[in-house]
């Protein structure tokens, strides 16, 4: 069955009007790489204030062109996120976080840190980038990958979970497959499962700053569909 894709120019007339911006800004989580620093470069662009939240060790080089403000810290370690959210009265808090090999992995603690201080603080918008696999997305994931992925999908959805359960104004946003290629702009977010290719990062942070502005993605959990042309792999083509 032939796939129907939404192909989105400059994201739809409300993302290409610049709204107001906030004093305070936006608290970015994961923002000195990939999806992160994509969603850094836009909210830069359209003149919104962004704190990107960095490790100590983290490398800055890409961030330092944008001119973003810095707080550095831990997310695995709860006091270190607690100050940084609580330093400002942020539009938003936005988390990409995810580990490398090698790394404990925050995606779960830097969650649950970030929940908590969040519902201590003033600032309720929480926008969370996991992955196709948590909840009924299952469906969307190859069989041969389920079982190599099946930590990082327990965790995500374990971080979803307690988003879900707290008072916060949260999105969350699971895409699959993610590629470094330019955006094609051939991406939509859906409320169901459906099937989907490789996505670029790019076209990701387009949807999260769109769900970002848009206050009827509140509460929501949407699955990322798309299509990146370029990509040599699609995981529609794997065998199932």
């Amino acid at each position: 069955m032939k796939r129907v894709l939404c192909i989105i120019a400059l994201l739809t007339a409300g993302i290409s009007a610049s709204p107001t911006v906030s004093a305070e800004g936006v608290l970015i989580f994961g923002a000195t790489r990939n999806t992160g620093l994509e969603i850094a470069k836009i909210l830069v662009a359209r003149g919104e204030p962004v704190t990107a939240f960095v490790r100590p060790t983290s490398n800055l080089e890409n961030l330092a062109l944008l001119g973003v403000t810095y707080f550095k810290g831990d997310a695995l370690n709860a006091d270190d996120v607690e100050r940084a959210i609580l330093a400002k009265n942020y539009k938003a808090v936005i988390s990409t976080l995810g580990g490398g090999r090698g790394e404990r992995p925050p995606d779960l603690v830097g969650a649950i840190n970030m929940v908590d201080a969040m519902t201590k603080s003033k600032t309720k918008r929480f926008l969370l980038v996991t992955i196709i696999g948590p909840g009924k997305s299952i469906s969307m994931v190859p069989r041969q990958q389920r079982e190599a992925m099946g930590s990082i999908i327990k965790l995500k959805a374990e971080a979803e979970n307690y988003a879900i359960a707290s008072d916060l104004d949260y999105t969350i946003i699971r895409p699959g497959q993610l590629t470094s290629n330019p955006r094609s702009g051939i991406i939509r977010m859906d409320l169901e499962p459906a099937p989907t290719g490789p996505i670029t990062r790019a076209d990701l942070a387009d949807m999260v700053v769109s769900a970002f502005y848009d206050d009827a993605t509140i509460r929501k959990v949407y699955q990322t569909i798309g299509d990146d042309p370029l990509a040599t792999v699609r995981m529609d083509r794997q065998p199932q």
